[in-house]
């Protein structure tokens, strides 16, 4: 193997995909002319020859890439960046699934992100060229709760066929101004049909405030925090849809004062991947527990189970 090379082997499944697909999982930041720039002039060869984009890749086949080409000049750059990104809190890892406990505030794509963070201390053992971990679903910036990542192409692609099967079922708690008056929020957002079950858990007559377990059945960007608004009752201190409301219960008064929004379950109705349990569930956040200490006095009795304010710290 030439010290300025990297050497790849095409797996099952990468065969018969292009050249230049199979190509782009690996440089995504570089354009696709500079792909056919690095092919043309034999950066990229196959088998120890030239071949062109369109080339459909076998099983077997060696795929060598100058090093040039990831940008390995500057690896302590590199290591400078990723020291700063946090461990995800795992809440369950499998050959083929992780899920993840995550914070308020984290991004989910981009610089610094739970993606980088995941690729960093959770690599794939998958063979398959192509294949890179991601997020398998959406959560907010500032929405707290469990989130599916990919560890292997089954995974994904099981994972995200039973989420389309609506064999995934996916639970938020949130606390919302005012009370709910339906057990369900069905309207048009961008001009689509969207539903949400709605349950209320407890309701503080005093700040009127509600405590709401959200069954959400589509799953359309911002559902939870659009419909919340759209029926007259906005997620405390969404200022975004409507809250007229701000309360903050962070031990750290500096943070940003966000919304109350938790993805706290995922409830699989039939297998579909081994090690797979029936459910799974998030703790809630340490100011969101606190939030609901103080607010909803029955809740803190009569769901300690369920909220977990076992180790609340005080």
């Amino acid at each position: 193997m030439s010290k300025e090379n990297k050497i790849f082997y095409i797996g099952e499944d990468d065969s018969g995909r292009r050249l230049d697909r199979v190509i782009r999982k690996f440089l995504g930041k570089m354009p696709l002319s500079g792909v056919y720039s690095a092919i043309r002039r034999g950066k990229i060869r196959v088998n120890g020859k030239k071949e062109n984009g369109a080339y459909l890749t076998q099983k077997g086949d060696e795929i060598s890439m100058d090093l040039s080409l990831f940008g390995l000049t500057a690896p302590a750059y590199e290591e400078q960046v990723n020291s700063a990104i946090l461990k995800p809190d795992v809440l369950l890892k499998t050959d083929d699934l992780l899920f993840i406990n995550k914070r308020s505030g984290e991004l989910v794509h981009g610089e610094k992100s739970l993606c980088e963070a995941v690729l960093k201390y959770f690599p794939s053992k998958e063979k398959s060229l192509s294949f890179k971990v991601g997020a398998l679903h959406r959560l907010d910036k500032d929405t707290s709760g469990i989130l599916a990542f990919s560890q292997s192409l089954k995974g994904a692609q099981e994972f995200s066929k039973a989420l389309q099967e609506g064999k995934i079922g996916k639970f938020y708690i949130g606390i919302t101004e005012g009370r709910p008056s339906l057990n369900e929020f069905k309207s048009s957002i961008d001009g689509k049909e969207c539903l949400c079950l709605i349950r209320v858990l407890d309701f503080s007559k005093k700040e009127n405030l509600s405590l709401v377990l959200f069954n959400l059945i589509t799953g359309r960007k911002h559902q939870i925090r659009i419909q919340c608004s759209q029926f007259g009752t906005p997620l405390l201190n969404d200022k975004k849809y409507g809250s007229k409301q701000k309360k903050a219960f962070s031990e750290d008064l500096s943070k940003k004062t966000t919304y109350f929004l938790h993805a706290y379950k995922l409830r699989f109705s039939e297998p579909f991947l081994n090690d797979l349990p029936k459910e799974i569930t998030a703790p809630l956040p340490e100011n969101f527990k606190r939030a609901v200490k103080s607010l909803f006095k029955g809740t803190s009795k009569n769901f300690v189970g369920f909220l977990d304010f076992t180790n609340l710290k005080t």
